[in-house]
């Protein structure tokens, strides 16, 4: 009997050692290392959608989402939040992972639940407005924005001070032929220019998200009434560092002929008497290629081309910009490049647009006026202008430099004939920042673009 006992004894042990191997086997983890730059030293926002991470830490791998960890390189818990952005009530593909990251930072995942999630204080608060949309307070008295039902952001408090430093960020202005055959007979019709507000945009869907310890969103979904099928998805974050990330998705479900489909922002620092007009110079401007010269050379000639850490900077007063070649506006096609900038020395505080996204110069004519441009005309705008104006051919005349173009809109066939699926996706940040001159404000920029447009997931 006792030598049957043992063996039982041991048969036990045995099974209880196997259940205890196989249960440790299943209980697997994967993780995604984040590369952050600090050289700034303010912390760096992040966001990845769950599609990104997904497919850095490996398809295949049936991971739990609610075991997801944000470590540093010491292995410490970082704060973070997954924000629903497609408003559908689960997680999906385009739900956003966020958080803050003064260097490398890993995503842990395991394939089994947790025994607790981690749970963090929210830095925001968020209330409806009374004229609606929402007020959104940074709970540290960073900043306070107001927040539009279109998801359109003013921004108006920082640190304390009230001031208008920027309007309508995320906001868009469409242009082109609603009632257009030219698929049919080549006949475009009435133009037709509107913004969000204009028309206004029809709201399909439009929540505050659950603020959480790193940002506060507002998500919106809305349609044209007026170009059958053109819809936008913006989301709008608003981080504790005093950014804000504008993810503007653009798509046509139907057939569109437009002439412009910008992103924009408006008003950035228009009560402020000495804000200066700040960006790198553009690689194209075409006021200077019609008179055979090079951007810089262009902009000098002006007098506001400045120097710093030998590297040269387009700066005027924003109040009164440098005289056009033609038209009215500061600048027009021309290049987008990194960033651009109103800055207030007698403030100390500057607003920044930066480009995360910034395309390539063609070297033809035709791609170039084809390609985005940044505008300067009381709003900032970013993307395609497709009014040709005459001039640009007019002017390289006079210089004698010949151009095989027709500025005609239907003869040269000038507008974006969208169709069914096309999109535009642009991501923007917008900086709330502090520097003591010019000079100072263009150094952390440069630095700041490159924390920013440096985050990689491997």
């Amino acid at each position: 009997m006792r030598t049957k006992a043992r063996g039982l004894l041991a048969a036990l042990a045995v099974v209880a050692m196997v259940i205890t191997m196989a249960a440790g086997a299943s209980a697997a983890t994967k993780s995604a290392v984040i590369d952050v730059k600090s050289v700034t030293g303010v912390p760096v926002p992040v966001s990845f959608t769950m599609n990104q991470i997904r497919e850095a830490i490996g398809v295949d791998f049936a991971a739990n989402w609610d075991s997801l960890r944000v470590e540093d390189s010491a292995g410490n818990l970082i704060p973070f939040q997954l924000d629903d952005v497609d408003l559908s009530g689960g997680v999906s593909r385009v739900d956003e992972l966020a958080f803050l990251a003064a260097g490398p930072v890993k995503i842990v995942v395991s394939d089994e639940a947790p025994e607790a999630k981690p749970s963090f204080d929210a830095a925001f608060e968020v209330e409806p407005a009374e004229t609606g949309g929402f007020v959104v307070r940074a709970l540290d008295g960073l900043l306070i924005a107001n927040v539009s039902k279109y998801a359109t952001v003013d921004l108006v408090s920082f640190r304390g001070a009230e001031h208008k430093y920027a309007r309508d960020i995320g906001m868009i202005r469409y242009a082109g032929f609603p009632y257009s055959t030219y698929w049919y007979d080549q006949n475009l019709d009435r133009h037709e220019e509107k913004t969000t507000f204009e028309e206004p945009v029809r709201i399909v869907k439009s929540a505050a998200l659950p603020t959480g310890p790193v940002r506060a969103t507002v998500v919106a979904q809305t349609a044209s009434d007026l170009f059958p099928g053109l819809r936008q998805s913006v989301v709008v974050s608003i981080y504790k560092t005093g950014e804000v990330r504008v993810n503007n998705r653009l798509v046509t479900a139907g057939y569109s002929d437009l002439t412009k489909l910008f992103t924009m922002c408006g008003g950035v620092m228009g009560d402020v008497e000495d804000a200066r007009h700040i960006l790198p110079v553009f690689r194209w401007t075409d006021w200077a290629d019609e008179l055979g010269m090079k951007s810089e050379e262009y902009w000098a000639e002006l007098g506001v081309i400045t120097r710093v850490d030998g590297q040269p900077y387009i700066t005027f007063a924003d109040a009164r910009g440098p005289k056009p070649a033609w038209w009215g506006a500061s600048y027009l096609f021309c290049s987008p490049e990194r960033w651009r900038t109103n800055f207030s020395a007698g403030l100390g505080v500057g607003v920044a647009e930066c480009l995360m996204d910034v395309p390539e110069v063609p070297a033809d004519l035709v791609d170039k006026l084809k390609m985005d441009h940044w505008h300067l005309e009381g709003e900032w705008r970013t993307g395609p202008f497709r009014w040709i104006a005459g001039e640009i051919v007019d002017f390289r005349a006079k210089s004698g430099i010949k151009v095989d173009i027709i500025p005609d809109m239907n003869e040269g066939d000038w507008p974006v004939h969208m169709i069914p699926g096309d999109s535009v996706e642009r991501v923007n940040y917008y900086l709330l920042y502090e520097a003591p001159d010019a000079p100072s404000a263009i150094r952390y920029l440069e630095s700041r673009y490159a924390e920013l447009a440096g985050v990689v997931i491997k």
